[in-house]
């Protein structure tokens, strides 16, 4: 097993978060915004979208590291020792490296804001938000993931909440098709963030001229989610010129993403071969709607490509009232 999975797989179960971050990083993005702790329902980022540059940092430095060296051995070694006292080396070599903290971390804010000028009303974990545990489940750390889940279940039914509104799609199809099965009473109402805007973008701000964008489709919304048409619709009630590219819905090409952590050269030109999709259908601004998919598109543009790559979340924030 590569070493690098017991890296991400102890810091879930030790920490609630892949990196290790705490709750008041991951939490931070909501500083001002007085977000209830409790209400009917719940905003939910999991972590994913603030933990991206560590995640990218890490990966980073792995790839210059030879796994069966001594550097890399020495490196284990010390993660060995310091997570005895509950510190996570990865996020302090990581994060040494992290330049994006501000832009993914005002993803969520920008979510909220967005939410919030839609007219809707929700309650935040904040510090007490735990990752939901995703890559447990999808590495196969089946035993790890129904005793994780019990914590990440115990935090949302203090929020009183009867519905989960998520951020990434990753969240939304965990909770949505593997938590009934290892959680009894697991009844809570499943939405994405995309679902939420749908239902409401006859009141979104308009665009004051004409832009045209492609949408990469995330695999688990448009495959497993079954999302796809909804991103069209809110574009095009905006004013967008929405293009296509070759591949697109449920036929949508891999943004490398999922085999970052581990394979992350081939991630890279994975992720290449995409933005070169994507461009293909004559525009260069490219949106998507998961946290995994927009930092892979952004790690597979080439040096000095002009094509712009953004968040649905970012679009839409430009038309929010400061």
């Amino acid at each position: 097993m590569p070493m690098v999975l017991d890296v991400i797989s102890e810091n879930i179960i030790k920490h609630g978060s892949p990196l290790a971050l705490k709750g008041s990083e991951v939490s931070s993005w909501a500083k001002g915004l007085d977000l209830p702790a409790k209400g009917e329902v719940l905003f939910y980022t999991g972590g994913e979208y603030q933990m991206l540059p560590f995640i990218d940092s890490l990966v980073k430095t792995i790839t210059h590291l030879d796994q069966g060296s001594k550097v890399f051995s020495m490196m284990m070694g010390a993660r060995n020792i310091l997570n005895k006292t509950g510190f996570s080396p990865e996020k302090m070599y990581a994060s040494v490296l992290a330049k994006d903290k501000d832009r993914y971390n005002s993803v969520c804010f920008k979510a909220a804001k967005v939410l919030k000028e839609l007219g809707y009303e929700f309650c935040y974990s904040g510090n007490e938000e735990l990752y939901s545990g995703a890559l447990l489940y999808e590495l196969g750390y089946l035993q790890d993931m129904e005793d994780y889940v019990k914590r990440v279940v115990e935090v949302i039914k203090k929020s009183g909440a009867k519905t989960i509104v998520c951020l990434s799609p990753h969240a939304a199809e965990v909770f949505k098709f593997v938590y009934p099965k290892m959680v009894e009473g697991f009844d809570f109402e499943i939405r994405t963030y995309v679902d939420l805007v749908w239902e409401r973008r006859d009141k979104l701000a308009k665009l004051q001229s004409a832009e045209s964008v492609v949408i990469h489709d995330s695999c688990r919304l448009a495959r497993e989610l079954g999302i796809h048409q909804e991103l069209r619709d809110i574009l095009v009630s905006i004013g967008a010129d929405v293009k296509e590219a070759p591949m697109n819905r449920e036929w949508t090409s891999c943004c490398g993403g999922p085999i970052k952590i581990l394979f992350p050269e081939l991630s890279h030109v994975i992720g290449e071969r995409r933005v070169t999709e994507l461009k293909e259908s004559g525009s260069a601004h490219i949106l998507t709607s998961c946290p995994y998919c927009l930092s892979a598109l952004e790690a597979g543009r080439a040096k000095g490509d002009s094509a712009v790559v953004e968040d649905l979340i970012e679009f839409l924030y430009r038309g929010v009232k400061a």
